[in-house]
């Protein structure tokens, strides 16, 4: 988790800094095999910075030699480059938005990169060197968008910013002109977004869509990487909720919100549970033997709060406990586009 006491290269502490939320990548029961090591890890705490670092669009220029595009990039400003043909480019030029912080994540181990991302494979285990392997998640994957007031809207854009700060989408790219003139697009694989409906109580899957480079959001496409994009989706937005599921391709992320984290229970309170549980002395329906569920170290954990979960609904969990440790991590099972959350609200 990284630390709010400082933002990037500034050194001024933070004092009781905002938390946003969190985002978890599933499939690792709360740590990588090999351990987090800084901006490689399993989780991402997102407080509010020191000095907000925010972008939002501004000057839009149309350039027709590649000088122009080096003058246009050469201002040190954030911008998205839309190449129509050889001899046409749209440049989006950003400047700064002092009433956001941006966070970005994706596979790439340079330094824009808040949250290096790698992909999972079969088992909750951690994919190769990123440097190396041959991956399916962008290395400037998307960019999370916070706002520094409250209610701190939590939005989600495909594409990041790279050390040039600088997003392109070159001629094959999946791109258009919105009606009232504004340039968009897709990223090759996709940033697809799914809100569960009635979470953290009652939740049910909701639709995936998918999240376009200025965050508007749409209907998939027939394929991950086709070249037409779906059907906008009306009405809906690329506000993240508490619950919400990200699927970069390779790995799928969970959306914490701050305040749905303050309500969820402690690794103290779900021990209370399991000490109260086994004190009322639960006994199998069909072998009559006293059930009881032990204290395990905090990695097993997650496992043995979903096998209570699954004994106080089924009520014959004798073949289950005796195969307990057998089974694979809960969430490494999970398919990454349909996925139906029916474990505890608290995972």
């Amino acid at each position: 988790m990284n630390s709010p006491k400082k933002d990037g290269n500034d050194d001024v502490p933070v004092k009781d800094p905002v938390k946003y939320g969190e985002l978890v990548i599933l499939g690792y029961n709360g740590s990588l095999p090999s351990g987090d090591r800084g901006r490689r890890k399993s989780r991402f705490a997102l407080y509010r910075r020191a000095k907000a670092n925010g972008v939002k669009p501004s000057a839009v220029h149309i350039l027709n030699t590649p000088q122009d595009s080096k003058a246009v990039h050469s201002r040190g400003q954030h911008s998205i480059s839309f190449t129509l043909s050889r001899n046409q480019t749209v440049v989006v030029e950003y400047c700064h938005d002092n009433s956001t912080d941006m966070f970005q994540i994706g596979r790439s181990t340079e330094s824009p990169i808040d949250f290096v991302v790698t992909d999972t494979s079969g088992g909750g285990t951690e994919g190769d060197d990123p440097s190396i392997a041959p991956s399916t998640i962008s290395r400037f994957a998307c960019r999370v968008v916070c706002e520094r007031n409250p209610p701190y809207t939590t939005r989600i854009y495909a594409a990041g910013f790279d050390s040039s700060k600088n997003i392109f989408l070159g001629e094959k790219a999946t791109k258009w002109k919105n009606p009232d003139g504004h340039m968009d697009g897709l990223t090759t694989n996709g940033v697809l977004v799914m809100h569960p409906e009635g979470f953290p109580q009652d939740p049910k899957q909701g639709l995936w869509r998918e999240i376009s480079v200025c965050g508007d959001v749409y209907a998939l496409r027939e394929t991950r990487s086709g070249p037409s994009r779906g059907k906008l989706a009306e009405g809906e937005s690329s506000a993240l909720r508490d619950g919400s599921l990200v699927d970069l391709c390779g790995a799928t992320l969970l959306w914490r919100t701050g305040e749905g984290l303050m309500r969820a229970p402690t690794l103290r309170h779900l021990e209370a549970l399991r000490q109260e549980l086994n004190a009322s002395r639960p006994q199998c329906p069909v072998g009559l033997s006293t059930l009881a569920f032990p204290s395990l170290p905090r990695s097993h954990r997650v496992m043995m709060m979903m096998l209570m979960m699954l004994w106080l609904r089924s009520g014959n969990p004798e073949g289950l406990v005796a195969r307990q440790m057998e089974l694979p991590p809960v969430d490494s099972v999970i398919p990454h586009h349909h996925f139906s959350w029916t474990g505890p609200a608290w995972m």
